[in-house]
């Protein structure tokens, strides 16, 4: 069943992506504060300047990036995909360079080739 949250403060929908991710957070009253209400609530209790409140936010950012970045790790497959790609442009250019002559072979091939490296791209997923 689908559950809506809110935060009390901006009333932004936030999701259970968002409160697993960090993007939103779960005080000790029980209320729930997105990453921009908390970084405000805390500016105000604790008496930050400007300055300091700026670069803790952008720490904050920074933080929240690196936890939703993942890493895919490459397979011989995606190499061999990304081959095959340029070999569809060499085609592509031969196809244009000799466009008076048998341009329908040169244009299989790239379609040919194309198929080949999207099929290696999608294999794994």
């Amino acid at each position: 069943m689908l559950e809506i949250k809110l935060c009390v403060n901006c009333k932004r929908s936030l999701s259970r992506d968002d409160i697993n991710s960090g993007y939103a957070e779960y005080q000790e009253s029980g209320i729930l504060l997105c990453r921009e209400c908390l970084a405000l609530k805390t500016r105000k209790e604790k008496g930050y300047e400007e300055k300091d409140f700026i670069l803790e936010s952008l720490l904050n950012e920074l933080k929240g990036i690196n936890r939703t970045l993942t890493y895919e790790p490459a397979s011989w497959l995606n190499i061999l995909a990304s081959v095959i790609q340029c070999f569809v442009f060499g085609s592509l250019v031969f196809a244009y360079l000799n466009r008076n002559g048998d341009v329908h072979a040169y244009l299989l091939l790239a379609l040919i080739f194309q198929v080949m490296a999207l099929t290696f791209f999608t294999i794994k997923k």
